[in-house]
C-alpha cells in the first residue's frame, strides 16, 4: 500500500476536529501549524463547527468571579436540557466585580469593564475556546465633556467588527446629543477608523444599553425626545437602532405604536429563534409582570406579535434569555430558571449568580485569534484545559 495520503483528504479529517484537539496538531510541523492557523482553514472550521451551544455567564459573589460556563443544549419533550460541557476563565479582572458583555459572534466575545463608571475602558477581544484575547489599541474619539460609549460586535465578509458610538452631553439640557460620533475597529487591520456622514436621530440608552446581533445587523434599542409644546413631560419615542456590519449604514427598526409610546427604559431587546424579540416590563394592582413581543418578519413593523405575559412572582427579577421557546429568568434568590410559558411553571437549571450578571448567547468553536501566539500552555497538551 502507498504511504501517500492526500492533502484534501488530511484538510477534511481536521476539519472535523474540535478545536482543543487543532491547538495541539499545530505545534506538529509548521507546515500544520501553517495550514491550520490560515484564514481559509479558520473559516470553514467554523462553518463546521456545532451550532447546539451557548455560553453562559454569571458572577458568584461567594468566590467573587466570573464563571463563563460552554452549554450543550438539548430539545426534550417541548423544553429544553443542559449539559455543563466546559468552564473558561475570563483573562482580565474587573474593577466593579464583572465586565458588561457586548456581544458574541463566531467564537469572540467582545467585553468592556464601564458598567456606569468607566465608559472609555479597553475593550476587549476574547475567545475562550483557544484561550486568547486581545486588548483593543485606544479609540480616536474621547471627548473631554461627560459622554456615552456604545459598542456592538458583528462579523462581515469574514472580519471581525466592533462598531463603537460616542454621544456627547449637551450644554443646554441634562441629555446625550445627536448624532454621536462613529467608529469602527476591524480585527484584520488593527486600527479604528471614523464613519462620517451619519444621520442618527435615535439616542441609545445611556448605560443599560445592549445589542442583540440578527443576520449581520446589530440592535440597540433608542429613544427619540418628541419636541411638543402641548406635552406636559419630557416625551419620546422608542425604537431600534440598527447597524449594517458589513455595508456600515444605519438604519431603524420600528417598534408598534403601543410600544413605541413606552418608556424605553422598561423595555429589553433579545433574539429569538433567528427572530427579534422584545421584553416589556410593567407594574400594575395587579403585581411586577413581563411581556413578552417577536418580530415574525423581520423588518416589518405590523409584525410585531404580543406573545405571551409572565407574572413575576415567587422572586422572579428579569428574563436573561430564550432557548427553545422558553424563558431564561433569573430570581432574586440568584437562581437561574427556566419558564415553560404554556405550563406556566418553572424549573431551576442548577446555575447561580447575581440577577444582574447573567448572560446567555449561542456559541460555536472558533480558531479566531489562535495565531496569536499559538504555543499551548502545559495543560493543554496534558489534557487539562480547553475541555469541550
Amino acid at each position: 500500500m502507498s504511504d501517500y495520503f492526500p492533502a484534501d483528504l488530511w484538510i477534511e479529517i481536521l476539519l472535523k476536529l474540535p478545536v482543543k484537539s487543532l491547538i495541539r496538531f499545530a505545534v506538529v510541523s509548521k507546515s500544520w501549524r501553517s495550514l491550520i492557523t490560515s484564514p481559509s482553514f479558520t473559516s470553514l472550521h467554523l462553518s463546521n463547527s456545532k451550532k447546539n451551544r451557548a455560553i453562559l455567564r454569571h458572577y458568584d459573589e461567594r468566590d467573587k468571579q466570573e464563571h463563563y460556563l460552554l452549554l450543550e443544549l438539548l430539545a426534550k419533550n417541548g423544553a429544553f436540557a443542559i449539559n455543563i460541557s466546559s468552564e473558561f476563565e475570563f483573562p482580565m479582572n474587573s474593577q466593579i466585580g464583572y465586565y458588561r458583555i457586548v456581544g458574541s459572534c463566531d467564537g469572540l466575545l467582545c467585553s468592556i469593564d464601564d458598567l456606569f463608571l468607566f465608559p472609555s475602558q479597553s475593550v476587549i477581544l476574547w475567545n475562550p475556546s483557544v484561550r486568547k484575547h486581545v486588548i483593543l489599541p485606544p479609540a480616536i474619539t474621547n471627548p473631554m465633556e461627560p459622554h456615552i460609549v456604545v459598542l456592538g460586535l458583528g462579523v462581515a465578509n469574514g472580519v471581525c467588527k466592533v462598531v463603537r458610538l460616542v454621544y456627547c452631553r449637551k450644554h443646554y439640557d441634562y441629555g446625550f446629543g445627536v448624532p454621536p460620533q462613529v467608529e469602527v475597529f476591524s480585527l484584520g487591520a488593527g486600527n479604528w477608523r471614523t464613519v462620517f456622514g451619519l444621520n442618527i436621530k435615535l439616542r441609545i440608552l445611556e448605560f443599560m444599553w445592549s445589542q442583540v446581533l440578527l443576520n449581520g445587523v446589530v440592535h440597540w434599542l433608542g429613544y427619540e425626545p418628541i419636541d411638543d409644546a402641548n406635552s406636559i413631560d419630557n416625551s419620546s419615542r422608542s425604537s431600534i437602532l440598527a447597524f449594517e456590519m458589513d455595508n456600515e449604514v444605519f438604519g431603524e427598526v420600528m417598534l408598534p405604536d403601543v410600544l413605541a409610546s413606552e418608556d424605553v427604559t422598561s423595555m429589553c431587546l433579545f433574539a429569538s429563534e433567528g427572530s427579534l424579540a422584545l421584553v416589556k416590563y410593567s407594574v400594575d394592582f395587579e403585581g411586577k409582570a413581563c411581556d413578552v413581543w417577536i418580530m415574525k418578519e423581520y423588518g416589518v413593523r405590523a409584525s410585531w406579535t404580543k406573545l405571551y405575559r409572565i407574572d413575576l412572582v415567587e422572586g422572579f427579577e428579569r428574563v436573561v434569555g430564550f432557548k427553545y421557546g422558553e424563558a431564561l429568568l433569573a430570581l432574586k434568590g440568584q437562581e437561574l430558571v427556566a419558564y415553560n410559558p404554556e405550563s406556566m411553571r418553572s424549573r431551576n437549571l442548577g446555575i447561580y449568580g447575581t440577577p444582574r450578571s447573567f448572560y446567555i448567547d449561542n456559541y460555536v468553536e472558533s480558531l479566531l485569534l489562535l495565531n496569536r501566539n499559538i504555543e499551548p500552555a502545559e495543560g493543554d497538551l496534558n489534557g487539562d484545559a480547553l475541555e469541550g
